[in-house]
């Protein structure tokens, strides 16, 4: 009789369960199994045969409700539970000629599945033209500026964080991360064609399944304001005289042939200095509204010529010669119109602040450049009248003021002897015949002044002592002086 033990070694296994915590519901975390000691040689293939040098154990995973799915040694899922989880499994061996399936190890590997903590978003930082703004709020002055990335910082957790902004660029922050960086290509700040407004983007942080529900979300909030300075009022002075313009509460003085210009801004004593206007230009295109002529037909037929003539205006763009000039809560700009060419323009003026935001103010009506002194004439039988020349009736002399169209020049009075005269009109503002003068002495000289005046105040001085009598008139002399008034103020053209 023989006595003692037997014993036989069990097939065993070991388990491996990879990086990272197991996080209910988030984390895809994977499992693998592999063959340990002598007893045999464990494998998932289950057409594997023994021999006498080679035992061969089958190991399988057993179905589980945890949400784990098997695949040879690997046991990969998401678990659906939080807690103590037992995942099944048996080792077996084939035996005899029929590989029956014997069992010889039946058992159970236990994880432990955290809470899932949902993610905290802590910060935003947004980044347009290079510039890097920290906050949920981000402004822009820059007209269709746009967001080129969003960095977003979160609380570390224990799995993979999916950030995404909008509707579709996102970023991953990987397990114990705290933010990533997501590239938005290009998202415009503002989303309409107002000039001053503000809207929201969504920013949010979840598992990389969406498990939560709802996201932890943060409002991005995008604020523009794209309003340019504006020229508040003009004032134009062609004449050869000082003007003072109002702005800002002051009377501020201008020189002579100057445009002032007021300009105000709407953002006013906001911080920062990207609202300040600087540049400014004024653009005078020649309108043709001031047509000059250097001849004109009278009614009767005479034809006068004034012999001016006229330089082609062309389109010029000027720069300020002053300006911006802070004057109370208005700026102001002063340009030279001293070198314009006579003639009819209508003006435009551009203005933009330190953010390149641009406003155009078109003048409504059309600028007339004046330079030179009005033509004043005395004309007897459609000529000028010449030294000594006869004159024996006062009423065929033509008193005629113009300066290239109609209206431009007018006679403010006419003298003889210091004694004013009404004149008789004829069928172009500023051209009239003197008087019959009956009630003259005869065989007497007789001074006539004309003094003519156009639409910017300058002044033409003429003066003419004559002989007038039955039978001749004698031209003693001839003097002409000139000077200008002080007026101001836009003059339209008629």
């Amino acid at each position: 009789m023989i006595s003692g033990k037997l014993q036989a070694d069990m097939p065993a296994v070991t388990f491996n369960p990879g990086p990272g915590d197991f996080v209910a519901f988030v984390n895809n975390n994977t499992i693998t199994a592999s063959g340990t000691g002598n007893a045999c040689n464990v494998t998932v293939d289950d057409r594997a045969t023994s021999s006498v040098d080679n035992l061969v154990c089958f190991f399988e995973w057993l179905p589980n409700t945890s949400g784990f799915t098997a695949n040879g040694f690997n046991l990969t899922g998401i678990p659906n539970a939080a807690g103590e989880l037992k995942l099944p499994y048996k080792i077996s061996y084939f035996s005899g000629s029929e590989r029956q399936k014997v069992e010889v190890v039946n058992g159970e590997y236990t994880v432990n599945a955290l809470v899932p903590v949902k993610p905290t978003i802590t910060g935003l930082k947004s980044s347009m033209n290079g510039v890097v703004q920290d906050g949920y709020t981000l402004k822009s002055y820059l007209k269709d500026e746009a967001i080129r990335n969003v960095t977003v910082s979160v609380e570390p957790r224990n799995y993979v964080q999916y950030i995404s902004i909008g509707s579709g660029s996102a970023c991953e922050v990987a397990i114990g991360g705290n933010g990533c960086t997501i590239d938005v290509g290009s998202i415009k700040v503002s989303d309409s064609d107002l000039l001053m407004g503000s809207r929201e983007i969504t920013v949010t942080a979840n598992s990389k399944n969406n498990y939560f529900a709802p996201p932890e979300a943060q409002k991005l909030t995008l604020t523009w304001d794209y309003r340019p300075p504006v020229v508040d009022h003009t004032l134009w002075n062609f004449t050869d005289e000082a003007k003072t313009i109002s702005i800002g509460g002051q009377e501020i003085y201008t020189g002579a042939r100057t445009v002032a210009v007021a300009v105000k801004v709407p953002q006013e004593e906001t911080e920062g200095e990207w609202w300040l206007p600087t540049a400014m230009t004024l653009t005078m295109n020649p309108d043709g509204v001031f047509k000059p002529t250097t001849k004109v037909t009278l009614e009767d037929g005479t034809v006068i010529d004034f012999k001016q003539s006229w330089a082609t205006p062309l389109r010029r763009t000027l720069q300020p010669v002053s300006g911006p000039q802070k004057v109370g809560d208005e700026y102001l700009y002063i340009f030279d119109l001293t070198d314009l060419t006579n003639g009819s323009y209508a003006a435009s003026f551009t203005v933009e602040n330190n953010s390149k935001n641009t406003s155009t103010y078109n003048e409504p009506e059309s600028k007339l450049m004046l330079s030179d002194n009005p033509t004043l004439m005395v004309l007897k039988d459609g000529a000028a009248l010449a030294k000594r020349a006869p004159v024996y009736f006062l009423n065929e002399i033509i008193v005629a003021a113009f300066q290239g169209q109609a209206g431009v020049a007018d006679i403010k009075a006419v003298t003889i002897d210091n004694k004013l005269v009404e004149l008789t009109p004829t069928n172009h503002k500023g051209i009239y015949y003197l008087p019959v003068g009956d009630d003259l002495e005869v065989n007497a000289d007789h001074e006539i002044t004309v003094i003519a005046e156009n639409l910017y105040g300058k002044i033409v001085h003429l003066i003419l002592l004559s002989r007038i009598n039955q039978q001749d008139s004698r031209l003693k002399t001839l003097r002409k002086t000139s000077h200008c008034t002080h007026e101001f103020g836009s003059i339209p053209i008629s």
